[in-house]
């Protein structure tokens, strides 16, 4: 449980003294293995895992050493389905929950679902300004873009539900970000998959939302996009945390140490919009 009260501080875990601490945690727990806990992880491990992260986990599935089935719901489901799983066995559901921020994970871990030394951030989202139009923000910056009035009508994600809207909230509000401008056109939503959909549907012309929801491998971004410096912003982490009742599975730590240490591992995730966790 001492890994909760780093949570307060997000930053502090970018640090390479953490994941130094969170290999040798794995790798101990790994060692102690018996010998017949260990013969029986040659079925593959389950990934539960946040939307944002379908493309790339559909991706890693064909090409990690480890071999894993991916699941895929929000945060809310997932804990859900965690909490309430059959005959209280996690494992018929899930080995290892991936999240688009740290409240799932310090959920699971006080519900004693997850074990703790486990979570820590994997990766970072950038937040992007999207349009389905696909000249309107190539090259172009959307704050003259609302000066010009060429941008009149603006999405985001409400600040209080998600990292994204929290994120979405600090970029409009800043001094050099006219959103004023055309307050009468801004659109809240609950989420940022609303924010897309809204946009993608041509209702909105803009929107704020996370890198991954339209990057892709093979740089066929749809529409055009403005990549929001990493400064104006708080992080948008990922995290991963293993269950506590796979703690002796050595194929889903293995799983955990792919994602937090791996190279190959992180350049995967950067083609799909991610960005590893560093300092500026």
């Amino acid at each position: 449980m001492a890994m909760i009260k780093l949570l307060g501080t997000p930053l502090a875990l970018k640090g390479k003294f953490y994941l130094k601490c969170a290999l040798c945690c794995l790798a101990l727990s790994a060692i102690s293995l018996p010998l017949n806990a260990q013969a029986q992880n040659n079925n593959p491990i389950k990934v539960c895992a946040v939307p944002q992260l379908y493309q790339a986990l559909n991706f890693l599935q064909d090409h990690s050493k480890v071999k894993f089935e991916p699941h895929f719901a929000t945060a809310n489901e997932l804990y859900a389905q965690i909490s309430n799983a059959p005959n209280n066995d996690t494992t018929l559901l899930c080995d290892v929950v991936l999240s688009s921020d740290e409240r799932l994970p310090i959920s699971l871990i006080r519900s004693q679902k997850a074990v703790g030394s486990s979570m820590y951030p994997f990766a970072r989202s950038p937040l992007v300004i999207w349009s389905a139009d696909p000249k309107l923000l190539n090259g172009h910056d959307p704050r003259l873009l609302i000066e010009r009035k060429k941008i009149t009508s603006f999405a985001i994600a409400a600040a209080n539900l998600t990292p994204v809207g929290f994120a979405s909230n600090q970029v409009v509000k800043r001094n050099d970000f006219k959103i004023s401008l055309i307050k009468d056109r801004v659109y809240k939503s609950d989420h940022e998959y609303q924010v897309y959909s809204m946009v993608a549907n041509g209702n909105v012309q803009c929107g704020l939302i996370s890198k991954p929801l339209i990057a892709s491998i093979n740089n066929k971004t749809p529409g055009s996009y403005y990549q929001v410096p990493r400064s104006w912003h708080s992080d948008i982490q990922y995290y991963v945390v293993l269950l506590e009742q796979s703690k002796n599975n050595a194929l889903a730590q293995q799983f955990i140490r792919y994602l937090i240490s791996n190279q190959q591992a992180h350049d995967y995730l950067k083609g799909f919009g991610f960005e590893n966790i560093t300092p500026e």
